[in-house]
Parts: C-alpha cells; structure tokens; sequence
C-alpha cells in the first residue's frame, strides 16, 4: 500500500458536515487541526524569539558609545554582566516590599523577573550570544542596523561563555587531556614491554 503523503487542508475535504466519529474522514479533519496547531505554535515560538534577540540587540547597540570603534573580550563580558543586571533595582524594590512578620504573597511581577533573571544567568553560563564588537566592520553594521528583524542576520554574533565557566570547561579538558595522556604513555609502555 502506497502511503499517501499530502498534506490534506480543511478546504482539500469534502463532505465535512455529516462524517462519522470514527472514520478517516474524521481522522483527516483532525490530523489537519492539529498541524495548523502545531504550525501556529512554531510561528509565535520564532516571532517570540526573534522579538528576544532584536531586544537584545537594540540594548547592546545603545549600550557601547559612539566613539568606541571595537572592544576587546573583558569588555564584552563587562557590557554583558551590565545587561544581566538590568533589572536588578526593580527585582529589589519589589523585595523591600516584604515585610517581615506580614503574610504577603509575591507580585508577579517578582516572579517573572526571577525567572528571567535565572534564565539569563544559565544562558550566560552556557553561552550568550551578543553582537560580535571585537570587529570593527560588524559594530558598524550594528550601528547602521534600523531594527528589522530581517535584516539583523548580516549582524555577526559571537557566544560567550561566564568566565568562571570557562575556566572550569578549560581545567575539565585539560584534566582529560592528561588523563588521556597518561594512559597512552601507559599503554605504549606496556606495548613496548610485549615487544622486548
């Protein structure tokens, strides 16, 4: 039997009105409302992503003065712990707001910037992507940059990763690497051994 791979649509099905519960025909009608379903998802998950990055890369341009033609990588992780504490002062005025002794329930509010504020900081620890500013030619299309979410792919981007993360990834690998070193000088020793 030869599969039948076409994407079926609402209009693509007849009789619509007076299908049984149990038929394809109601199988089609329902593997139809749950891909439009799922393609609707996937739009806003992208238009919310898109929406995220443009964000950021408004706040990055505004953030590095006019007069800065490049920066070097501790600046960027300066400019990028400077974006992570953004909303610090709010997130703590909303805690002043707790007082103690007094049943107060969180604002959401709160709870939205600490979730944010988390998920920035795991995202950081893993690797943020921000505007490459180390290249002069790219901090220039930055600035010419108006906004369109379009033309914000000409926009070269780096991942940088929290500099206490990148000295433990670097002793990690450097540990296996000795680890791997020292059991291929064992294992030609013995190799060595067998021949004699």
């Amino acid at each position: 039997m030869v599969s039948n791979n076409k994407k079926h649509t609402m209009k693509s099905i007849k009789n619509k009105d007076m299908i049984h519960p149990s038929s394809r025909k109601a199988q089609q009608i329902t593997r139809v409302v749950l891909r439009k379903d799922r393609l609707e998802q996937r739009q806003k998950n992208r238009t919310a992503h898109a929406h995220t990055r443009t964000e950021r890369h408004l706040w990055f341009r505004h953030a590095v003065p006019e007069d800065v033609v490049s920066l070097t990588r501790p600046q960027c992780h300066a400019l990028v712990e400077e974006y992570l504490g953004r909303y610090n002062e709010e997130y703590q005025s909303l805690l002043a707001l707790h007082r103690p002794g007094k049943v107060r329930p969180k604002a959401a509010r709160e709870d939205l910037l600490a979730g944010l504020m988390a998920q920035e900081r795991q995202e950081y620890a893993s690797g943020f992507e921000i505007p490459d500013f180390t290249s002069p030619k790219n901090l220039k299309l930055l600035r010419e940059w108006d906004g369109d979410v379009n033309s914000m792919l000409r926009i070269k981007v780096i991942r940088v990763h929290e500099p206490k993360q990148t000295s433990k990834m670097a002793a990690s690998i450097a540990g296996a690497a000795a680890a791997g070193l020292a059991t291929s000088i064992a294992s030609d020793k013995s190799s060595m051994a067998m021949q004699e």
